[in-house]
């Protein structure tokens, strides 16, 4: 299964509202390392977040946004890592999970496979 997800930057509003509802401490650890960007980044993890849920096919409220955590190699490369129900759930259909994403100053995009 494949998620694809665009925001527009602009439309984030209030960020540490929306950081608040859908992000782990470790991802609004992460956001807070970096000085510019910051509506991006949410943007961005908001993305990752609604591609992942349409990859494993199932509705956000049949899971927490929070079990979903959107994680970084030491080289950079993101990576989707999933707890309680979601993996649950990936665990009975799927074996791996990819991500890539993509950000341009308006417009954020990510991409989520589940094989």
């Amino acid at each position: 299964m494949i998620g694809f997800d665009l925001q527009e930057v602009k439309k984030i509003k209030d960020e540490n509202k929306l950081l608040s509802k859908i992000a782990l401490q470790s991802e609004i650890d992460y956001i807070e390392s970096f000085a510019k960007n910051k509506k991006e980044r949410v943007a961005t993890l908001w993305a990752v977040k609604e591609a992942t849920f349409k990859a494993l096919d199932i509705n956000s409220g049949d899971i927490s946004f929070k079990e979903i955590e959107l994680c970084h190699k030491a080289s950079g490369a993101p990576f989707v890592k999933l707890s309680g129900k979601a993996k649950k759930f990936f665990d009975e259909k799927f074996s791996k999970i990819e991500l890539s994403i993509s950000h341009q100053k308006n417009v954020v995009g990510a991409v989520v496979i589940c094989q």
